[in-house]
């Protein structure tokens, strides 16, 4: 991230000045083991929540015997589980098993940014992993400090570009087979879901490695550079290339957006 994350008071004022709750009123029936973490992080962290927000707690520990349904993580990983609460504010709270912190870190520290395939992670686990990066200890500190100790963030860099690189180069040949084929309206769809990949790509470089990015995505780039950066214009432009009144052809857009996350991808190499 460009910015440093919040402190716990910074977090519960916040909280309180928006609900009029502080965290310890909503944690009350949280219990933990010994050896066991809580942290605060999500958009409250990165300061984007709204009203509309829930409060997102990871517990690093044991899942045995808490509930919440399970979120897949990687191959020979054990799950994790979330439950979500009810109420004036929303809890999430993911309980993460200390295998899946450890299982990463040697995932990444066997991974080759240059040559490596990245292995298939999970959606729900690549979050994990940028929000244990940037959150914020709620009880026992020096557990977060450890378990975050095993993983190399550098590495996880390396492999959301690696992940994101690919994902762009697939939906390339998919946009030139629609081309070939003359359906310039899906060329265009897809050519969008290329920049995205692209723009992640590129934030990823500049280190936003938050990996739920479709509705965050304007935020971070905003974040990196002022409304006024020509890479801010050129997005916005290609974002509306193509719809009502901007009066471009359907093949006409598909290039032009294929042109600007081209250059985007350039200065990410």
């Amino acid at each position: 991230m460009t910015n440093q994350p919040p402190t716990l008071d910074e977090l519960d004022s916040l909280l309180e000045s928006k609900h009029g709750l502080q965290l310890k009123e909503l944690i009350d029936d949280i219990y933990l083991k010994p050896g066991e973490t809580l942290m605060w992080s999500g958009s409250w962290v990165e300061g984007f929540a709204n009203s509309r927000s829930d409060v997102d707690l990871y517990l690093l520990g044991d899942v045995e015997g808490r509930p919440g349904k399970p979120e897949l993580t990687a191959p020979g990983l054990p799950n994790m589980r979330m439950a979500l609460s009810s109420g004036q504010v929303r809890l999430d709270i993911t309980v993460v098993p200390r295998e899946v912190v450890s299982g990463v870190g040697a995932l990444l520290a066997a991974f080759d940014g240059d040559l490596g395939y990245p292995t298939q992670w999970s959606p729900d686990l690549r979050e994990f992993i940028h929000r244990l990066k940037i959150g914020v200890p709620v009880l026992q500190p020096e557990v977060l400090e450890a378990q975050r100790d095993l993983i190399d963030f550098d590495k996880f860099t390396s492999y959301l570009r690696r992940f994101y690189h690919n994902r762009a180069d697939s939906l390339l040949e998919d946009v030139i087979g629609l081309l070939d084929e003359g359906d310039a309206i899906s060329a265009v769809l897809v050519a969008r879901q290329r920049l995205a990949a692209v723009v992640d790509l590129y934030l990823a470089t500049h280190g936003e490695t938050n990996t739920r990015v479709d509705k965050w995505r304007w935020k971070k780039l905003n974040r990196l550079h002022h409304r006024e950066h020509p890479l801010l214009q050129r997005y916005l432009e290609a974002e509306r290339i193509g719809s009502a009144g901007s009066g471009a052809e359907p093949r006409g857009a598909c290039e032009a957006i294929l042109v600007f996350a081209d250059d985007l991808l350039l200065q990410t190499l």
